[in-house]
C-alpha cells in the first residue's frame, strides 16, 4: 500500500513539474526580478546597479502623468467592461434559441475573436475617420455633427473602449453561451407552467445561475482592460494629449523609449497590485449583490 502510494506521488511530481517549471520562470522570476530593479538604479550602459530603496515608488505616487494614465484605464474600463458584458449576454440569449441558421449565425459572431488585431485597428480607425469615416457619414445623415473620435481628447479613450467591445463582446457571448446550455431545461419549463413572464424568468432564474459566468467575465474584462496596450499604441500612439496613455504605453515608454528601467518596474508592480486589488473587490460585490 506504501509502495503504490509513493508511485502515485512520483506520478503526481512529474505531471505538476512542468507547471512549477513554468511558473517560476515566466511569472516568479519576472516578478522577483522587477521587484529587484524597481528598488535599484540600474544603468544598462554604464552596467552600475545602485541600491536606491523606494524611491521609484515615492516618485510614481507623485507623477500626474501616472495618474492621468490610470484614470484613462479606469475610463475605458467604465464604457468597455459593463457594454462587453451586457452585449455578451444579449448574444448568448438570442443564440440559445431554436431558431433556423443559428450555426450560422454563431460562428459570425465569432468572426471578431480570429480577425488579427492590426487588420480591426486598420478598419476602426478608418471609420472613425474625422473627414471620410463612415460613422460620421451616418451621423450626418440623421443630422448630428460629425465627431473627432480619434483627435479629441474626450473621445479618443472612449472610442478606444467602443472598438474593444465589438471585438470582446464575441468572447462574451460565446462564454454565457455555455453558461445557458448548463442551465436545466426543467427550471423554465416549470416556471412557464406557472405562468411566469419571458422578463421574469430571465431575472430570477436566468441572470442568477449566470452569475459564475458574469464574475468570470467581469474580473477578466477588467484584468484585460488593465493591460491594454496595442489597441492605443496603434490607433493614437497614446494620444491626444495623453488622453488615451494606458499604464501599459506609459511603463512601455518609460523603460524602452527613456531607458528608466527602475522607473518602468515599479510601474509594473504598481499597476500588478492594482489590477489584484480590483479583481478582489469586483468579485465580493458581485457575489454579496447576487442572491440564488
Amino acid at each position: 500500500m506504501l509502495g503504490r502510494r509513493q508511485k502515485w506521488d512520483k506520478v503526481a511530481i512529474i505531471f505538476i513539474l512542468p507547471w512549477f517549471i513554468f511558473f517560476c520562470s515566466f511569472t516568479f522570476y519576472p516578478v522577483f526580478t522587477a521587484l529587484l530593479v524597481s528598488t535599484n538604479e540600474w544603468n544598462l550602459f554604464e552596467g552600475t546597479f545602485r541600491w536606491i530603496g523606494f524611491s521609484q515608488y515615492l516618485k510614481l505616487f507623485h507623477d500626474a502623468k501616472f495618474y492621468q494614465c490610470l484614470w484613462n484605464n479606469f475610463v475605458y474600463l467604465g464604457i468597455q467592461v459593463p457594454l462587453s458584458i451586457f452585449g455578451g449576454i444579449l448574444i448568448a440569449v438570442l443564440l440559445n434559441q431554436k431558431v433556423k441558421g443559428r450555426i450560422f449565425f454563431r460562428g459570425i459572431f465569432f468572426l471578431p475573436i480570429i480577425t488579427g488585431i492590426v487588420v480591426l485597428v486598420i478598419i476602426w480607425s478608418w471609420m472613425f475617420s474625422a473627414g471620410g469615416g463612415v460613422i460620421n457619414y451616418f451621423l450626418g445623415k440623421v443630422h448630428l455633427p460629425p465627431v473627432p473620435w480619434l483627435i479629441d481628447p474626450r473621445w479618443s479613450m472612449p472610442s478606444i473602449a467602443l472598438m474593444k467591445v465589438w471585438t470582446d463582446v464575441a468572447f462574451y457571448g460565446v462564454l454565457f453561451l455555455g453558461a445557458l446550455q448548463g442551465i436545466p431545461q426543467s427550471l423554465f419549463e416549470v416556471a412557464k407552467i406557472d405562468g411566469a413572464s419571458q422578463w421574469h424568468i430571465f431575472w430570477s432564474i436566468t441572470l442568477p445561475l449566470l452569475n459564475p459566468a458574469i464574475v468570470f467575465a467581469v474580473i477578466m474584462g477588467t484584468i484585460w482592460g488593465m493591460q491594454i496596450f496595442t489597441e492605443p499604441l496603434l490607433m493614437t500612439e497614446g494620444g491626444p494629449l495623453g488622453s488615451s496613455t494606458p499604464l501599459t504605453l506609459f511603463l512601455y515608454r518609460q523603460g524602452f523609449t527613456w531607458g528608466r528601467y527602475s522607473y518602468a518596474c515599479a510601474i509594473g508592480i504598481v499597476t500588478s497590485l492594482l489590477i489584484l486589488l480590483f479583481s478582489i473587490i469586483e468579485r465580493k460585490f458581485i457575489e454579496r449583490v447576487t442572491l440564488y
